[in-house]
């Protein structure tokens, strides 16, 4: 039989962002993570992919527990950006808000900087499919996700390996690596919401002529991303006045193209605050 293995990895994305948790006696839960250059927006504060893995990591955790002994999967995530994070932490607070027998749905409010939902499937428990070691903290008090992992001294794109190939249609690539990956081996849900925020950003930057920072995110989790190398297109569909939306499809190219993720992203250009 497999034996659980601890989650996250000594080497794993959501340790280097040092992200900490604290389960709380009522049944919410609190996260903190610094702000840096690492992971920086042009126009200043967090930017919205990154605060996406902090909501995804957060929920999850939440959605976990609300489940056991069944798992879940991130099926959907929205989020606002309220203005720029001036630091040097983020704190945010999560509650659950709806556990039905095949969804659960989590409310989070990062200090007064954004707000963001997301909704997760729940899926059953198997035997022969057991769960990770979570890195949870013990209710009430605050610790590290997993442990203390590496402070991050360059971009988180490029730590993650991300590549922008074509910046007016958003083709961005990445390929998978055990640095991001989830318990299931597939691409972490903030880490796919990051890549596609970035191609959605990318994309209206090029069309508005400067670069620009993403204020709304919505992706819809259609499939796992477990081979890779991964794609992303954007479809610009306005970009005017330093304000542009598009819309991303994210495939992996190592399952014949398949479509995992359609992310809808609005950004602005720095005169446009």
């Amino acid at each position: 039989m497999n034996q659980p293995r601890p989650y996250p990895p000594e080497h794993h994305v959501l340790r280097d962002l040092g992200l900490e948790l604290e389960s709380l006696p009522d049944g919410t839960a609190r996260a903190w993570m610094d702000v840096s250059h690492a992971v920086a927006a042009p126009w200043g504060g967090v930017t919205a992919g990154v605060l996406a893995t902090l909501v995804d990591a957060l929920c999850g955790n939440l959605a976990v527990f609300a489940v056991v002994p069944d798992r879940v999967a991130t099926a959907d995530l929205a989020l606002t950006v309220l203005r720029p994070a001036d630091g040097p932490q983020i704190e945010a607070t999560g509650r659950v808000i709806r556990r039905g027998r095949t969804t659960v749905v989590v409310e989070v409010e990062l200090s007064d900087v954004a707000w963001a939902t997301a909704t997760f499937a729940v899926l059953p428990h198997r035997a022969d499919t057991p769960g990770p070691v979570m890195g949870t903290p013990p209710r009430g008090r605050r610790a590290l996700l997993g442990g203390t992992g590496r402070p991050l001294d360059r971009w988180l794109g490029d730590e993650i390996g991300l590549t922008v190939v074509d910046a007016d249609a958003g083709a961005l690539t990445i390929s998978r690596s055990g640095y991001v990956t989830n318990s299931f081996g597939a691409v972490q849900g903030g880490m796919v919401a990051f890549v596609a925020e970035q191609a959605g950003a990318t994309a209206i930057g090029a069309a508005l002529g400067a670069p620009a920072t993403t204020v709304d995110l919505h992706v819809a989790y259609l499939a796992q991303c477990r081979s890779g190398p991964f794609r992303t297109t954007a479809t610009v569909l306005a970009a005017r006045d330093g304000t542009g939306s598009a819309i991303v499809h994210v495939v992996d190219g190592g399952a014949d193209d398949r479509l995992t993720t359609v992310a809808q992203v609005t950004a602005v250009t720095g005169e446009a605050l």
